[in-house]
């Protein structure tokens, strides 16, 4: 058989294939199929493709029901209505003339954007009012670096202004730097628990424009924590460090306009202090423009999540355990290669603790304690607003440590705990090793935390 006559028989054979045996119209696809609805009592029907062939189901009202029945208050925030607009908002739409004839120092990172993601230096260039001086806190201007500094100054690699490193050799910044400088202009989003660097920063700051009669701008900014009240104690007399410097409960729930009125009224009785107040921002409220434009604060607080989990999981940097950090979920993973994890997740269930689910998981963090190792641990997820971060954090360590009496261990140099130093004294560590539940432990700093709720109310401004 020629070539010609073979071409002519394959393309017959492909007609009659189209016309007579694909799928489409295959004799055994013609009968309507049955979406069998007995087989599925608390569903309804709520589309078929095909005759029946592909069926999709929804739930019925009493499955519904079954469900939603004990989450009626699973929601962390009340939606807010309108949108936020912060200090530096109002600021740009003010250009900034309250700088003009001005030489200012500006105090920012990554996060000091307006509405639009632009920022802040660009901004204020771009209106003719450029600082003489920037300043940055842990993990730069530029928000990516997790180690410490080598160098006090350098510059700033697009218009070559002097940065100023309050992460280095120094934390505090020497007075010489801050001398010929009529003001000091602060835009920074701070997480307001006493252990997040940038509160130390700020304090520091505070502290040397009231010693040198410098005049503070403070453009304020939201934070994720208006839920909940301040918990935990004041700093003890001894245990000041960087990461436990402003003299506030552990959690203190301000903003940085708040709390710089705080220390204006309490301690630097000589600053001169302006803030730019937002507007719109309710503490309990949540605005999902800026949720969903989140810039990190710090490169291990990606989300939102992440930052109600730090609250109470902190801790755990003073410990052998790991914080996800080296992950996608810092502070919501957790765990170490030797953790009884099925063990551990039973325990916390058994607490019935309100706000929060938590399930097991397993990672490898890329840096950081545990890296490249496969750590076996749990993760967290706040569902609402009855969530206890330090109840959670607590719980959990005293579980593990129940479970891992050997392979647990609290990390000390010199028989200096760094968990001590995040929690502002030794009672967390001692409620842990005494095995304290949790209302006893609350019972030893509920007091303060109250006394400070009280005494806030004076000065705070949403």
């Amino acid at each position: 058989m020629n070539a010609y006559k073979l071409s002519i028989l394959m393309i017959v054979f492909l007609i009659h294939c189209s016309n007579s045996t694909s799928i489409k119209h295959h004799k055994y696809f013609i009968k309507t199929l049955d979406c069998e609805l007995e087989r599925f009592p608390n569903f309804k029907l709520y589309k078929s493709f095909d005759k029946n062939r592909i069926c999709v189901y929804s739930a019925n009202q009493n499955l519904l029901k079954k469900i939603y029945k004990n989450n009626h208050n699973h929601k962390l925030y009340k939606i807010s209505t309108k949108e936020v607009i912060t200090g530096l908002d109002i600021a740009e739409a003010d250009n900034f003339r309250f700088l003009d004839d001005i030489k200012f120092g500006l105090l920012t990172n990554s996060t000091g954007v307006n509405k639009n993601l632009s920022n802040i230096l660009e901004i204020l260039i771009h209106s003719n009012h450029q600082p003489s001086l920037l300043m940055e806190p842990e993990h730069g201007i530029f928000g990516a670096e997790d180690t410490i500094f080598n160098d006090i100054i350098k510059y700033e690699p697009h218009h070559h202004i002097p940065v100023l490193n309050l992460y280095s050799k120094i934390k505090k910044p020497p007075l010489v730097y801050l001398e010929n400088l009529d003001s000091i202009l602060i835009d920074i989003q701070n997480l307001p628990v006493r252990c997040y660097t940038y509160v130390s920063t700020l304090t520091y700051l505070l502290e040397a424009a009231d010693l040198l009669q410098k005049e503070i701008i403070l453009l304020d900014r939201p934070h994720p924590y208006g839920i909940w009240k301040p918990m935990g104690p004041f700093l003890e007399d001894g245990y000041q460090s960087f990461v436990g410097e402003a003299p506030v409960p552990f959690l203190y729930s301000l903003t940085p306009g708040e709390y710089a009125i705080y220390m204006a009224l309490y301690k630097y009785k000589n600053l001169k202090l302006k803030i730019l107040r937002m507007e719109n921002f309710t503490p309990d409220e949540i605005d999902w423009t800026l949720v969903n434009t989140w810039i990190n604060p710090s490169p291990n607080i990606p989300n939102i999540e992440s930052a109600l989990m730090y609250v109470g999981m902190v801790f755990f940097e003073g410990t052998n355990i790991s914080l996800g950090r080296g992950t996608t979920k810092p502070f919501i993973y957790s765990g170490a290669p030797w953790l009884k994890y099925e063990l551990v997740l039973k325990e916390l269930q058994k607490l019935n603790l309100p706000g929060i689910k938590f399930g097991l998981v397993e990672f490898r963090p890329t840096y950081s304690i545990y890296n490249g190792q496969l750590c076996k641990g749990i993760q967290f997820y706040p569902i609402s607003s009855e969530f206890d971060p330090i109840q959670v954090g607590y719980e959990y360590m005293r579980i593990i440590k129940k479970l891992h009496p050997k392979e647990f261990s609290f990390k000390a140099s010199n028989q200096n705990y760094f968990i001590d130093k995040l929690w502002g004294s030794d009672s967390y560590r001692n409620a842990i090793e005494m095995d304290l539940d949790y209302q006893e432990f609350k019972n030893l700093w509920i007091s303060e935390a109250e006394y400070f709720y009280h005494i806030s109310q004076e000065f705070k401004l949403y």
